[in-house]
């Protein structure tokens, strides 16, 4: 049957083309007008979804247009495809001044800020999720939720550390169109009498997920070892990539784009152990690194 309505629609614009274009001997350009009463209609919703985004946005609504499962944890590609949490050495964290933060393509991020790891990773995409789950920018949760969702174990004290080292940021980041200024998390206010925490996230950072956004496994991610390993699991889920279609990048540009510090001798050898622990977690079907280029298939 489709077969017949392709063969149909070919031979209406075929007709068309020959009595609009050909007419007179002369080429025409071909015009399609839109009925008002149609245009009218089609403005009408459109205005109709600003509006609800606008309000969405005014009143702290958390509203996604791909939302993920609750076994699975969402964040913008951007952000994954950057050193923003990035492999960073354990210690004293580096304070940033207005820094610009490796990324990938067109993407751009400046930071100010103590240095962001895979840990601040994990709790920023928690206080994400409680607010996807309550459907608000802003929600009151509990200690042990909030650490549940991040799938830690770490003291109260780590989660309250974490969360003001969240708070005390200041990030651009452009992608496409947008532009976000803010922080990654707006404000957070503990309760000591009942130790919930009420967080509130910028609703405009919602701009970012709407870009584009991948959703990681969560219980993958939290089997893998390295810092280095989670954060190339972000990585290569964030690309499309197969067997005839592989992703592949220089190592030098992944080590900027993880932020890595090591020597590039030492980086190979870390690489090259945080892919076979991909593979053996069947997050990449396999890879190979030829003349320090990384080719990756899913």
């Amino acid at each position: 049957m489709e077969e017949w309505l392709c063969l149909l629609f070919e031979l209406v614009i075929e007709k068309m083309f020959m009595d609009n274009i050909l007419s007179g001997g002369h080429m025409k350009k071909l015009k399609f007008e839109i009925p008002a009463s149609v245009q009218a209609e089609l403005d009408a919703r459109d205005a109709e979804q600003k509006k609800a985004t606008v309000e969405a946005l005014e009143n702290g609504v958390f509203q996604l247009e791909y939302p993920w499962s609750n076994d699975k944890r969402g964040m913008p590609k951007v952000l994954l495809r950057s050193a923003l949490f990035g492999v960073v050495r354990r210690g004293r964290r580096e304070y940033l001044q207005g820094a610009q933060i490796a990324a990938w393509g067109e993407s751009y991020i400046r930071y100010t800020g103590g240095k962001l790891m895979q840990s601040d990773q994990d709790l920023w995409m928690a206080c994400v999720e409680a607010c996807k789950r309550s459907g608000k920018m802003q929600v009151v949760i509990s200690q042990s939720e909030l650490l549940r969702l991040a799938g830690k174990s770490n003291s109260k004290a780590w989660l309250i550390n974490t969360l003001e080292r969240l708070v005390a940021t200041a990030i651009t980041v452009k992608d496409g169109r947008y532009t976000y200024v803010g922080s990654l998390i707006h404000d957070a206010v503990k309760d000591d009498e009942t130790g919930h925490i009420a967080l509130n996230i910028n609703p405009k950072m919602l701009e970012l997920f709407g870009v584009g956004t991948t959703h990681l496994e969560f219980k993958q991610r939290q089997a893998l070892a390295s810092d280095l390993s989670k954060w190339l699991h972000c990585y290569a889920l964030s690309h499309a990539s197969s067997y005839r279609k592989p992703h592949l990048i220089g190592l030098g540009k992944l080590q900027d784009l993880c932020g890595s510090t090591a020597t590039i001798r030492k980086f190979r050898q870390q690489m090259k152990a945080a892919m076979n622990e991909l593979k053996e977690q069947k997050i990449v079907a396999g890879w190979t690194l030829e003349n320090d280029i990384l080719k990756l298939w899913r």
